[in-house]
């Protein structure tokens, strides 16, 4: 498919897509020329920084922002589980990502990013309302895990335009080995499985 710099007339929805959205400014090139090529399977990201490293979700994993200055905190809950959140009409687990990676974090945590899965949400700590950065705006790179340790739950590493890498982590395979399954999560996930 080219890259089209002229109005397609496509319905307003077709936009958010940025796999098939163009700027006025972009030149004509096939998929297979120059690295915005690659299909990253997502519109964008959401960008956050911890301490000296930048991350980022896939916007289809994102459900929301939250003000994190009022968490409820469990009783004989520990770090990294950093309490429970409302989030439309639902108690959200909330995890403190610089904790669990063991990243000091100067500046404070303000926000609750929530992620989904289904059903399944959780909520991330960050100190800013995360970015936006479009898809066309990024490639991929080979994951870039600063700890050995913690290689598995590198995915993959993003590269904005502007050179900033962004680590993406397998936060659902995080948030699982903080708090484990239900019973009813567990059955449901088999259930899909045997269906496929």
């Amino acid at each position: 498919m080219w890259l089209r710099s002229e109005p397609t007339g496509a319905p307003w929805h077709a936009t958010c897509d940025s796999s098939t959205f163009a700027s006025t400014t972009c030149k004509r090139r096939r998929p297979s020329e120059g690295p915005h090529s690659m299909n990253l399977g997502t519109r964008g990201a959401l960008t956050f920084r911890l301490g000296d490293y930048n991350f980022a979700v896939r916007v289809e994993e994102a459900g929301g922002v939250l003000d994190a200055d009022r968490l409820a905190q469990l009783p004989g809950v520990a770090e990294p589980v950093a309490g429970v959140a409302a989030f439309r009409g639902e108690m959200v687990p909330v995890v403190d990502l610089a904790g669990f990676l063991g990243i000091e974090s100067l500046a404070p945590h303000r926000y609750a990013l929530v992620l989904f899965r289904g059903a399944d949400r959780f909520a991330l700590l960050v100190p800013e309302i995360p970015r936006l950065v479009a898809g066309r705006d990024l490639r991929e790179a080979p994951p870039e895990a600063p700890d050995p340790e913690l290689s598995d739950l590198f995915e993959s590493t993003l590269v904005s335009e502007d050179q900033d890498h962004y680590h993406c982590l397998n936060y659902w395979q995080i948030f699982e080995s903080i708090i484990p399954q239900t019973a009813a999560s567990a059955a449901r996930d088999v259930h899909a499985k045997r269906t496929r």
